[in-house]
């Protein structure tokens, strides 16, 4: 009986082994898509400069680009990339449930965000900012305040919440997609769209009848791309290309892609001057 006991035990004991060690291999992402050949991405195609179709229906953009640029340390092909163009909410299923490798969709980093899925360090700093039409009354952010005034915002409950810091007395109204906000502004159903600053710019740059409130309200956000926790090799590859990107030997395609689509230059790698540098 107890040769039987210390058998049935040690057979437990392998299916439990057994059951980790083929955990460990689904959880190698970088494996996974190494092999099979092709990125596969969560992005945008509504919110320029970071995703966007252009005249002839093709995308681009900031996170489209910098993707392309993955695609190219992992398979020495900026096309060996599958973009799935995803909404705010539906960015975070599609990385849990597997249908995407990563999310670059000018994603800001919280805490709250960091219990559900991981990010790499910044690629992208900046702040919000508000756009209204150009013949608006409202000048500054202490205008919002009003009844009188309907804010749209993404449906993103921290937007919502900073709406309604920002001005408590005025109504907020939700949207999926930045061109869906935009819209709404000229239609006359919003006074004004709640928008990260580098978008709120390109519409106020681009669009004859829009304009940005001067400033940025409520300090600044970082971006990172987001994959899906536990994923340690794809964490390290992930995290390592951006680091390099924005500070290290891959810097001088950052500021390519960076004065592509902001025309200047991105924040200094280095807080001191390379001798011999220009």
């Amino acid at each position: 009986m107890k040769f039987k006991a210390i058998c049935q035990c040690l057979v437990a004991v392998l299916t439990l082994l057994g059951m980790c060690f083929t955990s460990l291999a689904h959880a190698d992402k970088l494996a996974d898509v190494l092999k099979r050949g092709y990125l596969i991405v969560g992005t945008t195609g509504s919110s320029p400069p970071f995703g966007f179709k252009d005249e002839k229906g093709e995308l681009q953009g900031f996170d489209v680009d910098m993707s392309r640029l993955i695609a190219k340390a992992l398979f020495g092909d900026p096309q060996k990339v599958k973009f799935v163009l995803l909404g705010n909410e539906a960015r975070w299923t599609a990385l849990q449930t597997d249908q995407v490798d990563m999310v670059a969709q000018f994603a800001t980093i919280t805490p709250e965000r960091l219990v559900r899925v991981g990010f790499t360090p910044r690629y992208f700093d900046t702040g919000m900012t508000v756009v209204v039409r150009k013949d608006s009354k409202i000048k500054s952010f202490a205008d919002l305040d009003s009844a009188d005034v309907t804010i749209a915002t993404l449906t993103v409950p921290e937007q919502i919440d900073l709406v309604k810091r920002m001005a408590p007395n005025a109504r907020v109204a939700s949207f999926a997609t930045v061109d869906q906000q935009f819209l709404a502004l000229r239609s006359g159903r919003v006074q004004a769209f709640l928008v990260d600053l580098p978008i709120g710019m390109w519409y106020g740059a681009t669009s004859p009848d829009a304009r940005v409130i001067p400033g940025v309200y409520d300090g600044f956000q970082n971006y990172g791309i987001a994959y899906k926790l536990g994923e340690l090799s794809w964490k390290q590859f992930l995290d390592g290309f951006v680091t390099d990107l924005t500070t290290g030997y891959s810097y001088v395609q950052y500021t390519v892609l960076y004065r592509k689509y902001f025309k200047i230059n991105p924040p200094p790698q280095r807080d001191y001057k390379v001798m011999g540098a220009m």
